[in-house]
């Protein structure tokens, strides 16, 4: 019940201000297009005001955490309350088998949370419609975790750890605890560590300069790494110390020196910058990582399929502990 009027709530909420949203961004795009110069072209959802910022963090924060919430209240607490109170056992000697028992809860539980979560997704993906035209930043973790089938994908992960440690620990209290624990875990790395390596980035390289490579960079891509290589091809950071004598001494005479500062290249505006062209002819060059914008449905997919296999694997798991290691 709790649920469904929550859902109700968040369904007139995310219909009604991305609407309005979506068409102050269309009739704020037409107005540009007639008159540039217009200060709110510059800072379209600058233009929205403080309620659009505050809508779109409750919303993302609504579709990360329901899936933490059915981790918590739907999955930890399934059969370590049952062990704590002893209720498994009466049903057990019952005309209720165990695998009729545990196979009856998990998936009813399973069931409401997926559609649940494909609900949310559905939502959030339609209400971030504005977001993804004005930032074109779908890959960023803020983004990436929230819409498309993500959240679909998170609510079943997280309930299935739920009936892990629900059926391993058997403690209410550690199931919350240790559930809570993994899907800060979980979140905090997956992004970070393993999402980049879904597919091979492509890579690009251009001269030195301040607007060469930036200028190759596809609209809405998510960009991985950013350097400077030498001419044989490593990367530096630094570049003073690694740059030719004669660089150097041009960095000397244009980069101000003081404060105990590291020295490194100045950008100037315009071609022809001096330390650029020294470094460009010692066999510098920038190189760049990043995955292309095209690629987003499938880092969806391969990501969804990694959390519903561990899913899979997690089930199987709480089958083993409550038929098996507790006969």
């Amino acid at each position: 019940m709790i649920f469904g009027l929550l859902l109700a709530g968040f369904t007139v909420l995310t219909i009604l201000t991305g609407n309005h949203f979506w068409h102050e961004y269309q009739q704020t795009l037409s107005s540009c297009r007639q008159n540039p110069a217009t200060p709110s072209c510059s800072d379209i959802e600058g233009s929205f005001g403080p309620s659009y910022g505050a809508i779109l963090r409750l919303v993302y924060v609504t579709s990360i955490g329901v899936p933490l919430i059915f981790g918590l209240f739907l999955g930890a607490p399934l059969f370590s309350r049952e062990f704590e109170e002893g209720t498994n056992k009466l049903v057990w000697t019952q005309s209720v088998s165990r695998r009729k028992w545990l196979t009856t809860k998990i998936v009813w539980i399973l069931v409401f949370a997926a559609l649940y979560g494909l609900a949310i997704s559905l939502l959030v993906s339609w209400w971030g419609r504005t977001t993804n035209a004005l930032d074109h930043s779908r890959f960023d973790t803020g983004q990436f975790d929230v819409q498309g089938i993500m959240p679909f994908a998170y609510s079943v992960f997280f309930t299935a750890i739920g009936f892990t440690v629900s059926a391993w620990f058997r403690k209410t209290m550690v199931a919350l605890a240790v559930t809570l624990v993994l899907f800060i875990a979980f979140q905090a790395s997956i992004g970070q560590w393993l999402r980049p390596h879904y597919m091979a980035a492509i890579s690009i390289t251009s001269p030195m300069g301040p607007d060469d490579l930036q200028s190759k960079v596809p609209v809405g891509a998510w960009l991985l790494d950013r350097g400077i290589l030498n001419k044989n091809g490593k990367e530096i950071g630094d570049i003073f110390p690694a740059a030719p004598l004669q660089c150097q001494q041009i960095i000397q005479q244009q980069t101000p020196q003081g404060n105990g500062l590291a020295i490194r290249v100045k950008t100037f505006p315009g071609a022809g910058d001096p330390i650029d062209a020294c470094l460009n002819k010692a066999g510098f060059h920038q190189i760049a990582k990043y995955q292309p914008s095209y690629r987003y449905w499938d880092f969806q997919r391969i990501e969804a399929g990694i959390y519903f296999g561990a899913s899979i694997i997690l089930i199987s798991a709480a089958y083993w502990f409550v038929l098996k290691r507790d006969a």
